[in-house]
């Protein structure tokens, strides 16, 4: 499997607050999709629709947290840059 995330390794990939953003947005969107269903399946289906967006919008938190964290140690120089943490 490619790697889809920004790195050293892959300097072109995501940034990860950009990928969890997009798909909290296509997860909306394939829900909204389905809103007016009331059947059990979809209203089962919307629920976890529902959580897994409040997931990932934690997992976003997390990482603006990080990217704050980071931002203080040192400037951002870019996937190929010198690492602010770490090897």
């Amino acid at each position: 499997m490619n790697k889809i995330l920004m790195s050293v390794a892959n300097p072109n990939g995501f940034k990860l607050e950009l990928l969890l953003k997009q798909l909290q947005e296509e997860v909306a969107e394939k829900t909204a999709r389905v809103a007016h269903d009331k059947s059990e399946l979809a209203e089962k289906v919307k629920s976890n629709n529902l959580q897994i967006i409040k997931l990932l919008t934690e997992a976003e938190a997390l990482q603006v947290e990080s990217f704050k964290l980071m931002a203080e140690k040192a400037p951002d120089t870019g996937p190929l840059g010198s690492p602010r943490i770490g090897k």
